[in-house]
């Protein structure tokens, strides 16, 4: 497991996010309270859904001189950065996947690539910390597996 994890704090901007996962070439990071429990995972994915509420203006290919004037279609397009502008100045609470899936320190790589491959995770923060029932969710941080971590070992 990587025990240097970058984290993001649920009140994070998501355009901070966004920067600090493309400038460390990561796909996704857990999110932590200030207790350093995990209360989220925010990822690539997520953010990219804010693009999907976006609606950007279509042009009927089998029609592309059709009623619909081109300079309205401009100002369409002319509208859309300031729409994806505005999402980005959200918190990451906004858009992280809550009560993610997490896994002991203590586990097996194998336990964590079955993990990843069943629920198709690019990662699973790992905890210290197990609630009542057995479960991981609100554990203290003490680092991540990625599937590069998992191909390694497999590497190996």
């Amino acid at each position: 497991m990587t025990t240097e994890v970058v984290t993001f704090k649920p009140s994070d901007k998501i355009r901070e996010v966004a920067e600090t996962l493309r400038a460390k070439r990561i796909s996704g990071a857990p999110v932590v309270d200030e207790q350093g429990r995990v209360v989220g995972v925010v990822s690539e994915a997520d953010i990219m859904k804010l693009n999907a509420t976006i609606p950007f203006p279509v042009v009927d290919p089998l029609n592309p001189f059709g009623v619909f004037p081109i300079s309205a279609y401009f100002k369409e397009v002319e509208r859309v950065p300031e729409e994806v502008a505005a999402l980005f100045e959200g918190e990451v609470r906004e858009v992280m996947t809550r009560k993610p899936v997490t896994i002991s320190p203590d586990a097996s790589i194998s336990d964590a690539a079955r993990i990843m491959h069943k629920n198709d995770f690019n990662r699973i923060p790992v905890v210290n910390e197990v609630e009542a029932g057995g479960g991981r969710r609100g554990g203290r941080l003490v680092g991540i597996i990625a599937r590069a971590d998992v191909i390694r070992v497999f590497v190996k």
